[in-house]
């Protein structure tokens, strides 16, 4: 009886630090969303221009807005007249304001892109694709000439916010973008902005999903955006590869960049995780959150804790609705 006893409490205790250990699991992924919330904010804070507008859209996007839209109406008044950061306002503030206020600042930025002599141009059409508006349907000559542009990312941008126009232009952007990628003798500013843009334009289709993929994992080491490639393979996968081969092979390669110092190249990872990413990776994003391993220059460094920050948000996200 007494031996029976000793082996039912030793079962208690197990049983218990078990439960203790589940909690502490749990309360640990909502400490790091809480952290990685904290991070956003100060950067959003403290830090100047296109990181504070990562930060400010990270934050939008995780459902976290707080007083994103105070922080930038300020920045509005102080920087309304700056060119190509004020695109990055009127972006921020037409993702987070009511719908007659995000016309206007959309109205803005369409402005910006009609100014064919202006410097906003790239970063307006680029941010009109962001936003999802296609200048085609209003302003068909100007679009048809930013498409045949000698600048390759006016050009390139301007395919992109077309894709926005209907359903048959965005299966024929990806056509488009994908020609682009594939295409070995394209200039690679063109292929790294392609391979951008496809990441942000859905799912392939197999047979075309297979052609990039097999593109990627063919690339030499040296291969100047190669992150990039294997990014937009990654993103764009038909869900029934994801539990394949191939596609663990591509997130694999991918992480072999993960100890480059690099922003980019930690942006780039960070993206992928968002969507692909999983428990196993918050280590890394962790790290690069809490600056651990610090590129050296604080921009820089910020850009990407913070993208660090919103992989761990949707991390966490996908984890609690698992575990349910």
């Amino acid at each position: 009886m007494k031996k029976w006893l000793q082996v039912w409490s030793m079962a208690v205790v197990l049983c218990t630090a078990c439960n203790s250990g589940q909690k502490e699991k749990e309360m640990s992924v909502d400490e790091l969303k809480k952290e990685a919330v904290d991070t956003l904010r100060k950067i959003l804070h403290e830090q100047q221009e296109w990181v504070k507008v990562h930060a400010a859209e990270f934050l939008i996007w995780s459902g976290h807005p707080g007083d994103v839209k105070e922080v930038y109406l300020k920045e509005l008044e102080r920087f309304r007249e700056k060119p190509q950061y004020r695109i990055g306002i009127w972006r921020v503030l037409a993702q987070i304001s009511n719908s007659d206020e995000a016309a206007q600042y959309k109205k803005q930025i369409i402005n910006a892109f009609l100014d064919t002599v202006g410097s906003d141009r790239i970063h307006a059409i680029e941010t009109m694709a962001k936003l999802k508006v296609s200048p085609l349907p209003q302003y068909p000559e100007v679009t048809a000439a930013a498409l045949r542009s000698d600048v390759k990312s006016l050009s390139a941008y301007t395919h992109w916010a077309i894709a926005y126009t209907n359903e048959d232009s965005a299966q024929s952007a990806r056509k488009y973008f994908l020609e682009r990628l594939l295409d070995t003798k394209e200039d690679i500013l063109q292929r790294g902005i392609a391979a951008y843009v496809l990441r942000n334009s859905g799912n392939l289709g197999m047979a075309d999903w297979n052609a990039l993929s097999n593109m990627a994992l063919a690339l030499a080491e040296d291969t100047d955006g190669k992150v990039s490639f294997f990014n937009a393979a990654l993103l764009t996968a038909p869900q029934e590869v994801k539990a394949g081969e191939t596609y663990k092979n591509i997130l694999g390669r991918l992480l072999d960049f993960s100890n480059k110092k690099d922003k980019g190249i930690r942006m780039d990872i960070a993206a992928g995780l968002s969507v692909a990413g999983g428990k196993d990776n918050l280590p890394v994003l962790t790290g690069w959150m809490r600056n651990a391993d610090p590129i050296g220059i604080a921009a820089d460094d910020a850009d990407v804790q913070s993208s660090a920050a919103y992989a761990i948000l949707r991390i966490c996200e996908r984890i609690a609705v698992n575990s349910k």
